[in-house]
């Protein structure tokens, strides 16, 4: 059995991920729709990592637009 989740960032970004339940070799596997695969000893221990893995995904995507909205608005402020 697979369980997906939706995480939602402080800027409203919203991003799906799933952790399965243990599988033949006794592992937990996670994934998100940011391509992160993983597998872990424990369903807690594989969804913290999948998490972390969205969490710092969408963070790295958070700053890249706010440094390309960043340099459109300071032009602007200076020409004024």
């Amino acid at each position: 059995m697979r369980q997906t989740f939706t995480y939602i960032d402080v800027g409203g970004n919203r991003a799906r991920y799933s952790v399965s339940d243990k599988d033949r070799h006794a592992e937990f596997s996670g994934s998100t729709d940011h391509g992160y695969h993983g597998v872990a000893q424990s369903f807690a221990e594989a969804q913290g990592r999948v998490r972390t893995a969205l969490k710092d995904s969408m963070a790295v995507n958070r700053r890249s637009d706010e440094a390309t909205t960043t340099g459109k608005y300071s032009v602007r402020w200076r020409s004024r």
